[in-house]
């Protein structure tokens, strides 16, 4: 069976999440209770696969996912070359229809996956991001932003978070299994920043990126974190990125103005192609 634009409809029945982590004791409960609380796990619509990949934390880590799952999670436990080498090994293990992965400290919004069910099972879409959110250390909303469209050539070439300070946010990324069919799980091991970068890269190859307007999930800067320093990040994109062009800087810099000056509402009608709202009148993404 195929949607209105051709594509096969899925039926959505089973969610995989991995949680990549390394001494993560005062950060991994708010993340593994925000997995467990998902309203369609609660009401039995998604079968959850949760999958804690541990690098031999040396605090109490372990302790305190199974003080908050029980035997609900899937618990790997090695030394590995990076976050990047754990996430491969959860991926690896992946069952779920639908796959994503959220790093100890940040978390979703109650009601993320069954939106994400509900706009994959619509046929339009095969990896989807929410608006974008970031709160400080004490979970406190300090950023909001509702994206323009994702171009699939500026996501393989790395525009998003290189040459435009906005980029595609990993905590309210999720994809369909299927997908990872095009990734080479040993190049995302061997890569230490960038590797959600490598993955969009292979995504955007396929398929168009969707837009949901609405909470999903939210990134928590803490002190200390990998991502504070943005240039060695950003050297290991150059490393594997696709080359830019010059003449597709005048597209990078209108979407840069779209993106940052543009009103919501304005947004909404520039990128009705893969943009999803909430219809009241139909009760559904559209």
């Amino acid at each position: 069976m195929a949607g209105s634009d051709g594509k096969d409809l899925v039926k959505v029945s089973s969610i995989t999440i991995v949680t990549p982590c390394r001494n993560a004791e005062h950060l991994i409960r708010v993340t593994a209770e925000s997995i467990l609380a998902q309203t369609a796990v609660r009401s039995g619509r998604l079968a959850l696969q949760y999958i804690v990949c541990d690098g031999a934390s040396g605090d109490r880590t372990l302790d305190v996912v199974r003080e908050v799952c029980g035997d609900r999670a899937e618990i790997i436990s090695a030394p590995d070359r990076s976050m990047y080498d754990g996430l491969t090994k959860g991926l690896r293990r992946a069952t779920g229809d639908v796959v994503a992965y959220l790093n100890a400290g940040d978390f979703y919004h109650p009601g993320a996956f069954d939106v994400v069910a509900d706009v994959i099972e619509s046929g339009r879409a095969r990896w989807l991001t929410g608006m974008y959110y970031v709160c400080n250390e004490h979970g406190q909303l300090v950023r909001s932003l509702l994206p323009h469209r994702f171009r699939r050539r500026a996501i393989r070439q790395g525009v998003y978070g290189r040459f435009l300070p906005v980029f595609v946010q990993q905590e309210t990324t999720f994809w369909t299994r299927d997908l990872l069919r095009h990734v080479d799980l040993d190049r995302l091991a061997s890569l230490r920043l960038a590797g959600d970068f490598y993955l969009w890269k292979c995504f955007a190859a396929h398929d168009e990126l969707a837009v949901v307007d609405t909470f999903l999930g939210a990134f928590v800067r803490h002190p200390g974190q990998l991502s504070e320093d943005k240039r060695p990040y950003r050297a290991e994109m150059d490393a594997i990125r696709e080359h830019f062009r010059p003449w597709d800087l005048g597209l990078a810099l209108w979407d840069a103005a779209v993106w940052l000056c543009v009103p919501s509402r304005a947004k909404r009608v520039l990128n009705r192609r893969t943009l999803f709202q909430w219809d009241d009148r139909a009760h559904a993404w559209r």
